[in-house]
Order: structure tokens, then C-alpha cells, then sequence
């Protein structure tokens, strides 16, 4: 085998060191960063920045709709402010004495307060009434009841009918009568309005006589032995039917 001269065998060491070099160097060349794909390098974009919004930037329609809302309530607040102060007026001590104070309409004729109710009821709806007084354990007084209501009816004045026996109604009567007494049975009483007793009859007075009697009383004649002047000239009471 021929020996190689020392001079060649530097030139071949040098290119093989070249050799290795350069295939080093282009190795490390095409070689990408760790991550990247294909040699492709990706930029990252800074978001974009937001302008602050602003009262001009916002929707129109937000705007009308706070407007109508808070207009809603000005209104609300005003209308509860008038029902107020319109309450406190009402309210108000004093107020009610600004109304003018009226005076109940009078009903009825003017009775005698010390009459028993059931009179003074009459009296305040008829000038005249027609008293029958009668008592029930007596059968005869049924035909004398019955005679005087016919009359009161003819006459066309009030009629009441009074049991002798019955104290809240008789009682009143007996101590009203002139002179005292007792009340007749059966009999009857002629009353005009406020409470003056002008005719009494003892006994039994058919149909034709009390409304002659009535008749007599409402142009005015008067029985001087029974009439009381104490009894027209008594402080009279307001009867409302």
C-alpha cells in the first residue's frame, strides 16, 4: 500500500473539517423554533382599544325611555301631592264649620208632649181626633167602638181607639181630664191639635152624633164644660211622622 504524503493528508483532514462544519451550520439553519409550524411564524395582534361611552354614544331609545319613566313619576308625585293637600283640607279643624247649617224640615202637626204616644201620633197627622174608649170585658162596648169609627170616617178625622184598662194610654188621659175623674165607659173624647179636649160624651154616641161632633169642633164650637185651656196653652212638642 503506497504511503500517503503528510501534505495530503492535511488537505483531506481541512475538507473534512469543512465538511463537517458546513453540514452542521445548514442543519442548524433549517431548523425551526420549538412551536412553530412549518416555518410559519404567527403575529399576535393587540386587541383593539374601546372608547368609553359616552352620553352622546347611547342609543336614543335608552334615553326616552329613562326621560318617560322619570316624567311617569313627576307626575305620579304631583298627583298624590294634590290628593293630599285636597285630604289635609278636608281635614282641616275649622273646615266644617264654613258649611252652612240647616234645619231639619218640621213634619206634623205641634202636640202636646204630655199626651200618651199614641195621641200625640194622631194629633200630628189630624187637626181632630176621635178618642173611643171602651172595655174589652164588656161586649156591649163593641157596637159603641164600632158606631164611633164610622163617624170619625164620615167626618174625615183621626181615630183612635183606647182600652180604659190599658194604664200607659188611659192613665195619662185620666189626669189630664178637667175637674179629675175618671174616664166614661164606654165614652168619647174630641181632641184638636196641640191636645185641647173640646167634647165628651159618657156612654154610648152613635155614628150620626160623633161625626156631628167632629163637624161642630172643626168649625171651631167648643164643649165649655170639658174644654182646658190649660191643656192649649201647654208647651207644645214636634211630632215627625
Amino acid at each position: 500500500m503506497p504511503s500517503v504524503s503528510p501534505q495530503i493528508r492535511l488537505v483531506a483532514l481541512v475538507g473534512l473539517l469543512l465538511a463537517v462544519v458546513g453540514g452542521g451550520a445548514s442543519l442548524f439553519l433549517g431548523r425551526s423554533p420549538a412551536g412553530d409550524s412549518g416555518g410559519v411564524v404567527v403575529r399576535q395582534h393587540a386587541p383593539a382599544r374601546q372608547t368609553p361611552t359616552t352620553a352622546a354614544s347611547r342609543p336614543k331609545h335608552a334615553t326616552t325611555k329613562h326621560t318617560t319613566a322619570s316624567a311617569a313619576g313627576a307626575t305620579k308625585t304631583a298627583g298624590a301631592s294634590k290628593h293630599a293637600a285636597s285630604t289635609s283640607a278636608r281635614t282641616k279643624p275649622g273646615a266644617a264649620a264654613t258649611h252652612k247649617a240647616t234645619t231639619p224640615a218640621r213634619h206634623g202637626n205641634l202636640v202636646d208632649a204630655r199626651l200618651p204616644a199614641p195621641l200625640q201620633w194622631q194629633l200630628s197627622q189630624h187637626r181632630l181626633v176621635v178618642v173611643a174608649l171602651y172595655n174589652p170585658q164588656a161586649d156591649v162596648d163593641a157596637i159603641s167602638v164600632a158606631e164611633a169609627h164610622a163617624g170619625a170616617t164620615d167626618a174625615g178625622v183621626g181615630f183612635l181607639l183606647v182600652n180604659v184598662l190599658d194604664n200607659k194610654v188611659a192613665g195619662p188621659l185620666t189626669a189630664l181630664l178637667p175637674g179629675g175623674g175618671l174616664l166614661p165607659n164606654p165614652g168619647i173624647l174630641v181632641y184638636r191639635a196641640p191636645g185641647t179636649l173640646v167634647y165628651r160624651f159618657d156612654g154610648f154616641l152613635d155614628r150620626a152624633g160623633v161625626a156631628q161632633a167632629a163637624a161642630n169642633a172643626k168649625a171651631g164650637q167648643v164643649d165649655a164644660t170639658v174644654a182646658d185651656p190649660t191643656l192649649s196653652a201647654a208647651a207644645p212638642t214636634t211630632t215627625t211622622p
